[in-house]
């Protein structure tokens, strides 16, 4: 095996569901193969979003040391021609099927891989669980060393969606919701950049009813209103209701628009 650099943490992110069993037959393969630590980042995307996935990782993965390999599997077209990837960015490593899931991260500055070499998967290959088969083992074998180059032919132009919607007009911001926490609270696409240091005068949510009168600096502060409004810990507008979740009351709300009005 030609000599490379040795990685310490493997980070799983996939839509299988919290307790799955395969989460856990993902980790026994990749500590038969390698002793790294293995970090659960998420289990509960919802299955098969693959732009859920894409946030859930722009957001997250600089909070990782460098030299952690990050395992996607969301991959609602597993069993088909589609490829696996595999590529570097600022030395962290990712693996995942080349279904768009990367490309908020990676661009085409980044060399990529397909992995195709089945000298380094578990045969036989089944047609539904290549996170077991082909995910698992090839990052165990990254971990312990193992240069991307090996895994298979570089490739170009890797599959991409597009980014989350962000308009600026005259004085306003238009966006759509995105992604559901755990809480229910409701994040959008709208950054707090995309604010330009502006106050908010108000925000408005398509076919909702309630209009939501500046920003809170916290959750109580909404306390005794139907919702509230506040910059999240990933940078983004998030929609909430204090001690519920607001997506019981912004119902069908995945993709709404959102329009921010600035003072």
């Amino acid at each position: 095996m030609e000599a490379g650099k040795i990685r310490k943490v493997i980070a799983l992110l996939t839509d299988f569901g919290a307790g799955s069993c395969f989460v856990g037959i993902m980790k026994g393969v990749i500590r038969g193969i390698c002793p790294c630590e293995v970090i659960d980042l998420s289990h509960t995307v919802s299955p098969g979003n693959i732009e859920e996935a894409a946030f859930i990782l722009k957001k997250s993965h600089q909070f990782f040391p460098r030299n952690t390999v990050f395992v996607v599997v969301v991959d609602p077209g597993v069993g088909t021609e589609r490829r696996i990837i595999s590529a570097e960015k600022d030395g962290r490593t990712f693996i995942a099927p080349d279904n768009g899931v990367l490309s908020w991260i990676i661009s085409d500055k980044e060399p990529a891989y397909e992995v195709s070499e089945e000298a380094f998967f578990i045969k036989p290959v089944s047609r539904t669980f290549h996170g077991r088969d082909i995910f698992a083992p090839c990052a165990a074998l990254i971990c312990r060393g193992l240069p991307l180059s090996l895994l298979g032919r570089r490739v170009k132009n890797i599959k991409k969606i597009p980014p989350p919607v962000v308009k600026s007009e005259k004085n306003r911001i238009i966006g759509e919701i995105i992604l559901k926490d755990t809480f229910g609270n409701l994040i959008t696409s709208i950054e707090e950049e995309n604010l330009k240091g502006k106050a908010v005068r108000k925000i408005v949510i398509e076919d909702c009813g309630v209009e939501i009168q500046g920003l809170s600096s916290s959750f109580e502060e909404a306390k005794g209103k139907p919702l509230g409004a506040v910059i999240d810990s990933f940078g983004n507008l998030e929609i909430f209701a204090y001690l519920r979740p607001a997506s019981s009351i912004i119902k069908d709300w995945y993709k709404k628009k959102v329009t921010v009005e600035l003072e």
